[in-house]
């Protein structure tokens, strides 16, 4: 069996026989950078109304303005926020994919499901390990967004990240 871990192994940049061995790659990469980063887990619910999914929508709206806010937390000069959040591509939209605990009557949220390094050096401005929640301004600043409906972030644990790859993931083409 070939090793799929090399020093800084990029897996959007392989490709692999199955769907298990892009899993396992991209847990790897992840775990394979836990010397600089802090990994979270991160789910914006959206305000959205309509039974048509919009993905490009939604990622879009992720992208540039949630993103952004958590950028602006990082990183106050703005010619450095394209480096404020190292990758921000492992996003993935659902709709159609249903849970008990978020379906209010017939109606399925519009979500996204991320996982996001913070470097370990910026860590405190974006996670109060006090409280064990997101720092109380980027949380209201988060909370400003319209289309936003909730928030949730938490820590993951590097040896944990096999299990939120794969949820992430599930039941998605790739």
């Amino acid at each position: 069996m070939k090793t799929m871990k090399p020093e800084y192994l990029e897996p959007w940049k392989q490709n692999y026989p199955t769907k298990t061995d892009l899993l396992n790659a991209w847990s790897d990469w992840f775990e394979s950078k836990s010397d600089e980063w802090n990994l979270f887990t991160l789910t914006v619910v959206f305000k959205a109304s309509g039974k048509i999914p919009r993905p490009d929508l939604w990622e879009s709206e992720y992208k540039t303005r949630v993103l952004l806010k958590i950028k602006h937390t990082l990183e106050r000069n703005k010619k450095n926020f394209d480096f404020a959040i190292p990758f921000e591509d492992f996003c993935y939209y659902e709709f159609d994919e249903a849970s008990i605990f978020r379906i209010t009557g017939e109606r399925k949220p519009h979500h996204i499901h991320a996982l996001i390094p913070i470097r370990k050096s910026a860590t405190y401005r974006f996670w109060s390990v006090d409280d064990n929640n997101l720092q109380k301004r980027l949380k209201k600043d988060i909370n400003t967004i319209n289309s936003v409906g909730s928030i949730l972030v938490e820590p993951l644990n590097v040896n944990r990240s096999r299990s939120w790859v794969r949820y992430c993931l599930k039941g998605k083409q790739i």
